[in-house]
């Protein structure tokens, strides 16, 4: 969608540059959430990338364009290639190198190789004397990836397009059945996990579960409709509550959508009502979220727009810190005539929750506190010996981890500060985008 300026510009022709940018220069005046801020000086001549970079305020760490023609690569991730992800720490006694995350179902998982597993090398080169950045960018190049472990065992993985399923499984859900306290990790907000979803709630209201620990601690967004779906289904809050108040610059209209409306938003093919998926849903008046500097925006616009209507434990790190929605602006062809069509991905709105709260471009602050690598060894998601969960746990007052903490099988290594020196998984946000064509 674009928009005509009535204002006399220079004329170029069509397809070239020029036309490009002034387009550009048209859509972000009228789209733009900082379109007072843009530079008055035009260089019209610059590639149109070079010229859309020139418009950007120095806060903006999002907008982007893109070509038709370009192959945009939305990155290979070793998670996405190769179902893993690791981690290097600094303790007292030295760096150690431990799996932090594998994929369910992925050739890692069927193997039994587990979070928190020490790595000793990748292709034959040991981790502790690797440039990790190299090493690692080297390796998604190949069609197979050697992981040696610490105790020399190896495993080789292939190369292969991983998606991670939405809803991780675990055969039992409840970390403490005595007091109904429940686990769920969520990957990423997509309506392909909806089905999975609604069963995992299914059962753990049948089971009677009165609390939720909801791991979001490398979601990094998605579906704003699938975060209102997952709001109904988990939260006490009614299908006509305002979900989101969406703010612009002082040519769009400020947006304000209900649980409801959001849920509207869903992709084609899904007809989900918001009064079913509430009626059927845990109707929790709190949520313990888990929830790091990997969490990020619809992720983060979940914690954040629950707040006025539950109590929401948010534990771990802080957040990524995006906080607005962008739109899609594609070039007509009346400006590119035959040339590879051009889109522009702006940021428009900041996001609020329902009493206008937001402002979390620097990330949401836990109300608790913890890192999960700064105490080792690492353990499984859903293990509730994972910091993240074991605080959690605490905070909800589990007898059960009371009773742990008294028994002979924890950890016989006691937990050791740590640093962290690399991490393989990407900071990422998923863009929340507002369709201005509806």
């Amino acid at each position: 969608m674009g928009i005509s300026c009535a204002k006399d510009e220079p004329s170029f022709p069509i397809g070239s540059d020029g036309a490009v940018n002034t387009w550009i220069r048209e859509q972000m005046e009228w789209y733009y959430y900082w379109s007072s801020s843009l530079p008055s000086r035009q260089n019209l001549d610059l590639a149109p990338t070079a010229y859309f970079q020139s418009l950007l305020v120095k806060e903006d760490r999002f907008s982007a364009i893109m070509q038709t023609r370009q192959a945009e690569t939305y990155g290979n991730t070793l998670l996405n290639t190769f179902g893993i992800d690791f981690l290097q720490v600094e303790r007292p006694t030295g760096s150690i190198s431990l799996l932090s995350h594998i994929v369910p179902g992925s050739e890692g998982a069927k193997l039994a190789l587990q979070r928190g597993d020490t790595v000793h090398s990748i292709n034959g080169t040991p981790l502790l004397t690797a440039d990790l950045p190299v090493l690692t960018q080297q390796a998604l190049k190949n069609p197979s990836l050697a992981l040696t472990l610490a105790d020399g065992s190896t495993y080789t993985l292939p190369a292969s397009y991983i998606s991670q399923p939405v809803v991780y499984p675990y055969h039992n859900f409840l970390l403490d059945a005595d007091q109904k306290i429940a686990y769920l990790f969520l990957s990423t907000f997509d309506f392909s996990g909806a089905y999975e979803l609604l069963k995992v709630v299914g059962d753990m209201r049948s089971s009677g579960v009165r609390d939720l620990i909801l791991d979001l601690r490398y979601n990094s967004g998605g579906s704003v409709a699938f975060a209102a779906f997952t709001a109904l289904a988990l939260a006490d809050v009614s299908p006509t509550d305002i979900f989101a108040n969406y703010k612009g610059n002082r040519h769009l209209n400020q947006l304000q959508e209900t649980f409801g409306e959001t849920l509207g938003r869903q992709p084609d093919g899904y007809s989900f009502s918001g009064s079913a998926i509430r009626e059927s849903g845990l109707g929790l008046s709190r949520l313990v979220v888990l929830g790091t500097g990997h969490t990020a925006s619809a992720a983060e616009m979940l914690i954040n727009n629950l707040k006025p209507y539950i109590s929401v434990i948010h534990i771990g790190e802080g957040t990524y810190g995006k906080d607005m929605a962008s739109t899609t602006l594609t070039s007509p062809a009346s400006v590119i005539g035959s040339e590879a069509s051009w889109h522009i991905l702006p940021l428009v709105y900041k996001i609020y929750n329902a009493n206008n709260e937001g402002e979390y471009s620097k990330g949401l602050l836990p109300q608790r506190s913890v890192v999960e690598y700064a105490t080792l060894p690492l353990y499984p998601f859903g293990d509730k010996r994972d910091a993240l969960i074991a605080d959690a746990l605490t905070f909800l007052g589990s007898k059960r981890t009371l009773r742990l903490q008294r028994m002979s099988d924890l950890p016989t290594a006691l937990p050791t500060a740590a640093t962290l020196q690399f991490q393989s998984a990407p900071y990422e946000a998923k863009p929340i985008e507002i369709d201005f064509k509806n």
